[in-house]
């Protein structure tokens, strides 16, 4: 590893590990989730996966420097777009509940959420499009298997989350 790759991932550990430093701080004498905690966790995981990715793929600097602020700026807008479709399902469902449901809201729901999975689909191919550009052959079989574990591993641990069964090593 040659040292300006070093340099750039010891940044790159630095900010993640002050933005997690940050987000456990006590506010007003309570332990308290800050209310844009959301915003945070989705930024320290960009960052996390663009550090492993940085790892995983064996980058070097430059094509580093190259792909994290795009693959920052799609996953960012992708994260948005993802958000506006889960509460429109959530609308979607509340109004197909509803005795007397109001089919203009409903189709107007349908296209919203057609509009925004079709978005979300062109950022994946937007970013699969850059990564290809600026990956080698191998990078970038490397890069689907390291995305396919990444997002494996992640559903793991938000399922272990969710049932309880998640230890925090720091804490625990």
């Amino acid at each position: 590893m040659n040292r300006a790759k070093a340099i750039l991932i010891l940044m790159l550990v630095g900010c993640v590990v002050i933005s997690l430093a940050s987000f456990g701080q006590d506010l007003d004498g309570r332990d308290a989730v800050p209310p844009k905690a959301g915003p945070r966790v989705r930024e320290n995981l960009i960052t996390l996966k663009l550090l492993r990715m940085t790892q995983v793929l064996d980058l070097t600097t430059d094509q580093a420097s190259a792909i994290y602020p795009v693959v920052t700026r799609l996953e960012t807008e992708k994260y948005v777009i993802t958000q506006k479709l889960n509460e429109a399902m959530k609308d979607l469902s509340l109004q197909v509940e509803q005795a007397k449901p109001d089919d203009a809201r409903i189709l107007g729901l349908l296209a919203d959420i057609e509009g925004w999975r079709d978005r979300i689909i062109a950022i994946d191919k937007e970013t699969s499009d850059f990564l290809t550009a600026k990956l080698s052959v191998v990078q970038q079989a490397k890069y689907l298997l390291f995305n396919a574990e990444f997002y494996r591993r992640l559903g793991e641990r938000l399922g272990q989350l969710r049932q309880g069964r998640f230890k925090n090593r720091f804490t625990n």
